[in-house]
């Protein structure tokens, strides 16, 4: 009997325990990866400069840098989508490292 109650009592806790639980959930991003025309369209030389700055002084500090010219606008973006969380960057800095890379980009 008491081996009854107990598995009953995990059986319970059990779904207890998965039905609370926190769910990940996959959404996808509202924002699109920007391509040259955007980013010539949308972001002033100023910005694109302080964009270099940043790719400069943050990027270098774990490695190398590429030239911006060394691949196209996807495969930058495709870069930094797992880069730049790795950064303590602001987000807006973040995209000016975005844009510079992407207008500079094959």
């Amino acid at each position: 009997m008491k081996t009854i109650f107990q598995t009953f009592g995990f059986v319970i806790a059990s779904l207890f325990v998965v039905t609370c639980a926190t769910k990940a959930v996959t959404v996808a991003s509202a924002e699109t990866a920007p391509t040259k025309e955007f980013v010539k369209a949308n972001f002033t030389e100023d910005q694109l400069a302080q964009g270099k700055t940043h790719f400069e002084n943050n990027c270098a500090q774990c490695h190398k840098l590429f030239d911006p010219n060394s691949r196209n606008a996807e495969k930058w973006n495709n870069v930094l989508k797992r880069m730049l969380p790795k950064t303590d960057l602001r987000y807006e800095d973040g995209r000016l490292v975005q844009a510079y890379l992407v207008a500079n980009s094959e």
